[in-house]
């Protein structure tokens, strides 16, 4: 898995390329941890480099949602392939993060004032 981290206007986006499966999952939630570390609170989570996901990727989206949340901070998930989110409507997880269907939406929720929910 290769994963790609720009930040731009107080908006970190990390984009992962490859499968987000149990082999390559741990590769994220340590990129996603050094960037909660270092006090980065808005993130985009760009899945549109991502083409399969299993449950131990699923299972990230959500903890790591969840993270967020706790820490009054701010993720999207933006730009699911037709699999993905496919994945993620069926197993109800979209009901659980908050999801953007292009990159451009998502920003514009990272950049609205006041809290994201899901």
């Amino acid at each position: 898995m290769v994963i790609q981290v720009d930040t731009k206007d107080g908006i970190t986006e990390v984009t992962p390329f490859g499968d987000l499966a149990a082999s390559t999952v741990e590769e994220l939630r340590t990129q996603i941890t050094a960037l909660i570390d270092q006090k980065v609170n808005r993130i985009l989570l760009n899945l549109g480099g991502v083409h399969f996901i299993d449950s131990m990727g699923l299972n990230l989206c959500i903890v790591t949602h969840k993270k967020f949340l706790n820490q009054k901070g701010r993720i999207v998930f933006s730009s699911p392939s037709e699999v993905v989110g496919k994945v993620f409507k069926m197993t109800g997880a979209s009901q659980k993060i908050i999801m953007a269907d292009n990159r451009e939406e998502g920003l514009k929720l990272l950049s609205a004032t006041g809290d994201v929910q899901a």
